[in-house]
């Protein structure tokens, strides 16, 4: 009996995408006192009957382009036990437990569990406790709240035909983008509090480099296009970078575009950093992900702030060659 409630949770960082070999990544320093970006302690905690459990690895945390937050961990005692929960609705507030469900699994034999839920069969609308959503740092990407709830065995159950009650906390968990169905990626931004989700990276199949730069290039799939272009040097690696090596072009759905400017002051506090790098050999592509936040400006003079810019784009690391076209009547013989 004891086994079931002894659980060891955490948290772990998955990169996305599936590339063969990870060259480059932010350092793992543990020493973070020096560190600007440090926010704090993270961890995550669960209390079951006879313990409390406190641990930083083996989490899963993400959230999918319909805005619904998934908390998994799915390898504890070795991937005897599960525990997840679902929140219907990323932001900071309440959320009970018979909305937004709470799943614990114990094994009990090959590919068998005995499932708990928060959720009553018998009463459906009888909320059994809450999931908390304290703080969302879009910027950073980390998360935090608390959980706390009864959760009701399932009635094939072989082992455990009890309730018990679950809670704990989640401190500063980094959470991932998903779901956004494209083979080399996603750019996201938030606008004038507008989200935009559906900015899917185009690879150019002759090469996503272009005179010695890295070109990430991402539209929209409404009829009129929303379009942005960053470029780098294709010798960039895991850091920051500002507008004087950056270039970024943003045209919106009225076609109007928008531009970096390394001179403009208006457009200070702009910041491109690619957080991490997965290079595939055989095929010849790079990885990119990271963050951003764009000041643009039109030739108007028009300034937008693209913010909470986070992107994940498979890039093709080939110069790409344009032949251009003959001049009108330098052809060959035309024959008849």
């Amino acid at each position: 009996m004891k086994r079931i409630y002894s659980i060891l949770m955490g948290i772990s960082i998955l990169a996305v995408g599936g590339g063969l070999v990870t060259s480059c990544n932010s350092s793992d320093n543990s020493d973070f006192s020096s560190d600007p970006n440090y926010k704090g302690p993270t961890f995550v905690s669960l209390t079951l009957p006879d313990t409390t459990r406190i641990e930083k690895e083996n989490f899963i945390a993400r959230l999918d382009v319909n805005g619904e937050f998934t908390l998994l961990l799915d390898r504890i005692d070795n991937g005897n036990e599960k525990f997840e929960f679902k929140v219907l609705r990323f932001q900071e507030g309440n959320f009970p437990t018979n909305l937004n469900p709470m799943t614990y699994l114990l094994r009990t034999g090959e590919g068998s569990y005995d499932a708990f839920s928060s959720l009553d069969m018998m009463d459906p609308k009888k909320n059994n406790g809450m999931i908390k959503i304290t703080k969302i740092d879009k910027e950073a990407m980390l998360v935090s709240g608390s959980y706390s709830s009864l959760v009701n065995p399932s009635p094939t159950n072989t082992a455990l035909l009890r309730s018990f009650n679950i809670s704990g906390e989640f401190k500063n968990i980094p959470y991932k983008r998903v779901g956004v169905q494209s083979e080399f990626g996603f750019v996201y931004a938030t606008l004038d509090n507008r989200e935009m989700k559906d900015l899917l990276v185009i690879s150019n199949p002759k090469g996503d480099i272009q005179k010695g730069r890295a070109v990430i290039k991402a539209e929209s799939s409404s009829l009129r296009k929303r379009i942005i272009e960053i470029s780098f040097p294709k010798e960039a690696g895991v850091g920051a970078y500002g507008y004087d090596q950056v270039d970024v072009v943003y045209t919106s759905e009225n076609g109007v575009k928008y531009y970096s400017d390394a001179a403009a002051k208006d457009l200070v506090g702009s910041s491109f950093r690619i957080e991490s790098m997965e290079s595939n050999i055989v095929t010849n592509r790079t990885t990119f992900i990271g963050k951003f936040l764009f000041k643009l400006k039109s030739k108007e003079g028009s300034v937008i702030t693209l913010e909470f810019g986070d992107f994940n784009a498979r890039l093709l690391m080939k110069e790409s060659v344009t032949t251009p076209n003959p001049d009108p009547g330098t052809g060959g013989p035309i024959e008849l």
